[in-house]
């Protein structure tokens, strides 16, 4: 048995800012500004705990030559606590769809706690006997892969002016060391030259990561944005050449309506005099020309729902119960021919939609569940209602399809070996079109089948609360 899924967005009526610049957009930068503050929970969980540790086990870190008070951790896992609390409270009055400016506000202001905070740790460890100073390193390439050049460049020089002011500090003795044995007897004994060597080549190798990453951080900036502009002509020439086809398909109508209008007198005022030889050609010719103009409304249609600008259509509630009823009344000739049988279980149950667009989905759906049924077959439609969705099956017990070819019934103009022997009038579109109208409502299609015993379409329409 096979299975394929056919995943939709969600309907968002915001269109997402696109950048300009060789940076961020908002949406992005608002998302590392959410996992920034997710990593800090985490900080602050290290802080708490390296102060569990030290005031559980005093001698834990003299053994490493440092002498540090549990109360310097809690003090800073309490003030990192405040500070991601009051970011998330900022985070939650923002707008749907916040300005750069303000997310930018907001990740400057993160940065320049985040640096103090370190600053502060470094002091307390040891700003120039331990490696301790590379947690700089961290915000530096952070910023790198945030902010352009320039930017990233400031909080390079700020996390180098806060280190050397902590550095200066403990050797003038106005911010005496705290984490080292003998303190600021130990910093005196040391050379003031050689203290200020060993600060000045940690500031030395954050200028190099910072130089690397940030040209690599440009580059790829760059690249992105001259895909996305590559990307964007693309679909100017993709919407110009569906224009251009859409015209072309839609002056074929003329000539199909004419087509069909003269046979229609033919057969209405003239067929007795028309030899069975020629009448037969020309029930031939009606048959081809009806297809034809099927396939051009089809299309049509896709063409027409390809170039709608979903954020600007309304939705409204739509009764499932009435949509599967109007689909099976439209194939119900169709199903009596090939002696089908229905059988629907679908209650009242309201979704967020287009009765329109829905009503040709669900007709699509039990449409192929007829032509690919065996005569005498059955049809089964049913529908429940779940917490976030509405689920919508159609099964059917025919030909089924080989689950190589699930991932490309949705294509257009697609038709499996098996289907085109099995009904050689298909045009190929109707499960385009289906998951076109998917992709307006973030419909959510599973298929299964298996070859000779059937095929289900599970249908799952979010409900209007999950559409924001």
């Amino acid at each position: 048995m096979g299975r394929f899924e056919l995943v939709s967005p969600v309907r968002d009526s915001k269109t997402p800012e696109a950048p300009q610049k060789a940076e961020l957009g908002s949406a992005l930068l608002l998302q590392n500004a959410r996992w920034f503050m997710e990593i800090r929970w985490s900080i602050v969980g290290v802080f708490t705990v390296a102060g569990l540790i030290v005031a559980l086990f005093p001698g834990s870190l003299a053994a490493l030559g440092l002498v540090v008070t549990s109360a310097y951790f809690w003090a800073l896992a309490a003030g990192l606590f405040a500070a991601n609390v009051a970011f998330q409270l900022v985070v939650r009055r923002f707008p749907q769809a916040p300005s750069r400016s303000s997310v930018t506000a907001l990740l400057w202001c993160q940065i320049a706690v985040d640096l103090a905070i370190v600053t502060l740790l470094v002091h307390i460890i040891g700003s120039t006997r331990t490696f301790i100073p590379f947690v700089y390193l961290f915000h530096i390439t952070l910023a790198c892969i945030f902010f352009p050049r320039k930017e990233s460049f400031l909080v390079t020089l700020g996390a180098a002016i806060l280190y050397l002011l902590a550095v200066l500090g403990e050797l003038e003795g106005v911010w005496p060391s705290m984490g080292i044995p003998g303190g600021e007897a130990i910093i005196h004994s040391i050379r003031s030259s050689l203290a200020l060597l060993v600060a000045g080549s940690a500031v030395l190798i954050w200028w190099v990561v910072w130089y690397l990453v940030s040209t690599l951080s440009e580059a790829v900036r760059r690249r992105d944005l001259q895909l996305n502009a590559a990307n964007e002509q693309l679909l100017r020439a993709d919407q110009e050449k569906n224009r251009h086809m859409l015209m072309t398909v839609h002056e074929l109508k003329v000539p199909f309506a004419g087509i069909a209008s003269n046979i229609d007198t033919l057969k209405f005022k003239h067929w007795a005099m028309i030899p069975p030889a020629v009448g037969a050609i020309l029930e031939r010719i009606d048959l081809q020309a009806q297809l034809l103009s099927e396939r051009i409304n089809e299309i049509l249609f896709l063409g027409n729902l390809k170039s709608k600008d979903t954020s600007q259509e309304s939705l409204s509630p739509v009764d499932v119960a009435p949509l599967i009823d109007t689909a099976l009344k439209n194939l119900e000739q169709k199903a009596q021919e090939r002696r089908i049988r229905f059988e629907s279980r679908v209650p009242s149950i309201v979704v967020p939609g287009n009765v329109e667009q829905l009503t040709v989905l669900f007709t699509n759906l039990v449409s192929n569940a007829v032509l690919y049924s065996t005569e005498g077959g059955m049809v089964e439609i049913s529908a429940r209602e779940e917490k976030d969705e509405v689920r919508v099956l159609v099964a059917d017990h025919g030909i089924g399809i080989r689950a190589e070819a699930l991932p490309h019934i949705f294509d257009e103009f697609y038709r499996t070996k098996e289907g085109a022997r099995f009904n050689r009038m298909s045009t190929g579109l109707g499960l385009a079109i289906v998951k076109e109208i998917a992709r307006h409502f973030g419909i959510r299609i599973t298929v299964t089948s298996e070859q000779e015993k059937g095929t289900t379409f599970d249908v799952a329409i979010p409900k209007l609360k999950d559409r924001g």
